[in-house]
């Protein structure tokens, strides 16, 4: 499947990476957002930190989640 089986949109796109942080678990799963769901995907990046991962969800999770969602051009 090409990325573009997948109907995604071109333009401006937010990426958490969890490759970007080894773990035990050797998680490779990604997760991106358009550009305007900043806050989607850092939920969906705190759920998955907190239930694959387990951290505790807290501020210091979000905001540091939020601090690595890296923008890219699709």
């Amino acid at each position: 499947m090409a990325l573009s089986d997948l109907k995604v949109a071109p333009g401006r796109w937010l990426v958490a990476n969890c490759a970007d942080y080894p773990s035990d678990k050797n998680c490779q799963l990604v997760i991106m957002a358009p550009a305007d769901q900043r806050e989607d995907l850092n939920e969906a990046a705190v759920a998955h930190f907190v239930n694959v991962h387990g951290h505790q969800d807290s501020a210091d999770l979000r905001n540091g989640l939020a601090g690595v969602i890296r923008e890219v051009d699709v």
